[in-house]
């Protein structure tokens, strides 16, 4: 099976923007049901938004932990846990293991460096036959 992906396409020029649609799709497909697995670049980014995860809302509750089996994970490495449903990218480059999920989301900054990333990307999955939708956030 061959996921849908959603690029969500930011034009803001604040910094924290990303990382809070992160928050809040992790928290929409939680409500959904959905395991999601949240890919970084490193294992200081991992903990900035395991962070991030516990205080951006005060009213909600988000199951997560880095590199573990609970229902929302946290990684930055190839090792993904089983039974998960949605990929959330945060990384400039594709992961190897995106056939493990039903759906992928893909955040792109609004720097010039994170746009060409992006483009590569959609190149990429457009190329795999994936179904495309892109969002285009305002913030």
């Amino acid at each position: 099976m061959i996921a849908p992906v959603n690029f969500y396409i930011l034009h803001t020029t604040n910094w924290q923007a990303k990382d809070r649609l992160a928050c809040q799709l992790v928290e929409k497909a939680w409500q959904q049901g959905n395991r999601i697995y949240i890919h970084t670049g490193s294992l200081a980014a991992a903990q900035h938004i395991d962070m991030l995860l516990w205080t951006y809302k005060e009213e909600s509750f988000l199951p997560h932990s880095i590199s573990s089996t609970d229902p929302i994970c946290i990684g930055y490495t190839e090792q993904v846990p089983e039974n998960m449903d949605v990929l959330i990218n945060l990384n400039e480059t594709i992961p190897a293991f995106i056939s493990k999920f039903k759906r992928i989301a893909d955040i792109v900054d609004d720097i010039e460096p994170a746009r060409e990333a992006g483009r590569r990307r959609y190149r990429f999955y457009k190329q795999q036959g994936h179904e495309l939708n892109v969002h285009q956030i305002n913030r």
